[in-house]
């Protein structure tokens, strides 16, 4: 007959009995939590949250020591009862540690709406903002944000982070046949821990060192975006004027209309409508398709980019080497980053991988493509990304702190792309475009990334907060790399 009783029938039948017999009424509806109708659990948990905080402590050693489905019936019934019932809070603490996500979840959910008296709980919140399921980290993040929001932005420690990174790069390495990593982590903009991992030739053995330069693929879009948001700074080049109309192109779309809609500002946010690339490779000039209108919605495109490096390169009178090397490389001492082969680096060039850690043919770019050519090591990266995205001091060659803005803010919004599963205080909320850059929306700060992936065998990643300046840079010299750089984040979060 109990599971036919609803909640409020409980409400009224709490309401007209005698204090002695409430007792046995509480431990019926906590029986109810062995129900294998869940809708039996719900009607127990609404009546004892109606019931309020008197049925606290008969709850407390059910979340501590119940079976899982009880465990996980009291945890949302002391969600419900609180703020009431504050003898709960050391509990739900402990209940932190649960091993089921559920009561983890709901238990960090309750200890939110204690607000500042849950003060003692927010450390065991913060390992929280770790925790293996994303729905956990952001229930973490909710009780953080109400009991304690200081917390939220405090950064691992180097020391954690480091030893982390020590432990599992060579394991992963081995798991995932990666011959090679380097890797910077940044802090207030600037570089302060490197680390190199394995070999950068397999085939020869030699060894990932700090002059080690990898193909850091798609992640010479950031740096080219940089030099064409120069030129719009200094009146050459404008960021919403058609590029149609400094170099007229040959399109092929339903309407005749969108070449001309096509601009710097899309091309960099990726809403140029064309496609990543076109069919027989952007080098031989066949037909150039834009598949929607731009400015619509988002869609990855080399080929915007590679356009807008062909109007910059007209604008300027040089090639992109040549514009890179004097307008940004040199200025920052960048003596191991280029965007073409060149001859006296080439001892320092590492091979690309396949998925089984083979040696893949070596690839020589005599031409620079704004998209993908760009060699660097792990250390010359960060300084390249640091002085882009937020530099320690303020240097006449670099952006102004409007451009910078710019450059970072939410010009498009990404939903077909997954935002990085980045634990800690930079848990991903949402995936835009800025210029140039991706833009995670996380729960503090907003974080510019930018992953690369050529077919030469490499893939790389490197991150940075918008607002502190910390931040890393993984680079890995095999098809496997991606799988290696996302475990990698997914356990040491952010820096």
């Amino acid at each position: 007959m109990l599971k036919k009783v609803s909640a409020v029938a409980w409400i009224v039948l709490f309401s007209l009995t005698p204090l002695s017999a409430q007792e046995e009424n509480i431990r019926s509806l906590i029986n109810q939590f062995g129900d294998e109708d869940p809708f039996v659990n719900g009607e127990a948990i609404l009546a004892l949250a109606a019931a309020g905080e008197q049925t606290v402590d008969y709850l407390l050693p059910i979340l501590a020591k119940g079976d899982y489905n009880a465990r996980r019936c009291a945890a949302i019934a002391l969600h419900k009862i609180a703020p009431r019932g504050k003898q709960a809070i050391p509990a739900l603490t402990g209940a932190l540690n649960d091993s089921s996500s559920h009561v983890r979840w709901c238990s960090a959910l309750a200890l939110a709406k204690y607000g500042p008296d849950a003060a003692c709980a927010a450390a065991e919140l913060g390992r929280l903002l770790h925790d293996p399921d994303n729905n956990v980290r952001w229930a973490a993040y909710i009780a953080l944000s109400a009991i304690d929001r200081v917390k939220l932005n405090q950064p691992p420690t180097l020391a954690e982070v480091t030893g982390r990174i020590e432990k599992m790069a060579p394991e992963l390495m081995s798991t995932l046949h990666v011959p090679g990593v380097g890797i910077a982590l940044i802090r207030e903009s600037k570089t302060i821990w490197t680390g190199y991992f394995g070999v950068a030739d397999a085939s020869r053995g030699i060894k990932v060192d700090a002059s080690t330069m990898f193909e850091v693929c798609s992640m010479s879009k950031p740096v080219f975006a940089f030099l064409a948001l120069k030129m719009v700074e200094e009146g050459v080049l404008d960021l919403d004027r058609p590029l149609y109309d400094y170099l007229p192109e040959e399109f092929i779309a339903d309407d005749p209309d969108f070449g001309r809609m096509v601009t710097a500002r899309r091309a960099l946010a990726h809403s140029s409508g064309m496609p990543n690339w076109r069919k027989g490779g952007e080098e031989r000039i066949g037909p150039l398709p834009i598949y929607f209108r731009p400015g619509s919605r988002f869609g990855y495109s080399g080929e915007g980019i590679y356009y807008l490096q062909r109007v910059v390169e007209r604008l300027c009178g040089e090639p992109l080497q040549e514009l890179a090397q004097k307008q940004l490389f040199s200025k920052l001492g960048l003596r191991s980053t280029s965007y073409i082969w060149r001859e006296e680096l080439d001892g320092q060039f590492s091979a690309g991988h396949d998925s089984a850690g083979q040696c893949l043919e070596a690839s020589r770019y005599h031409h620079a493509n704004a998209s993908y050519t760009l060699r660097s090591t792990a250390e010359e990266y960060a300084r390249l990304m640091t002085a882009i995205v937020r530099p320690a001091q303020q240097e006449n060659f670099l952006l102004s702190e409007e451009m910078r803005k710019e450059m970072l803010s939410h010009q498009i919004r990404v939903d077909s792309r997954e935002v990085m599963d980045r634990p800690g205080r930079h848990l991903g909320l949402a995936g835009f475009r800025g210029l140039g850059w991706a833009v995670d929306s996380t729960i503090t700060h907003d974080v510019a990334q930018h992953a690369g992936s050529n077919q030469s065998g490499f893939r790389c990643y490197a991150q940075l907060d918008v607002e502190d300046g910390s931040g890393m840079v993984i680079l890995t010299n095999a098809l496997n790399g991606d799988e290696l750089y996302r475990r990698l984040i997914a356990a040491i979060g952010d820096f």
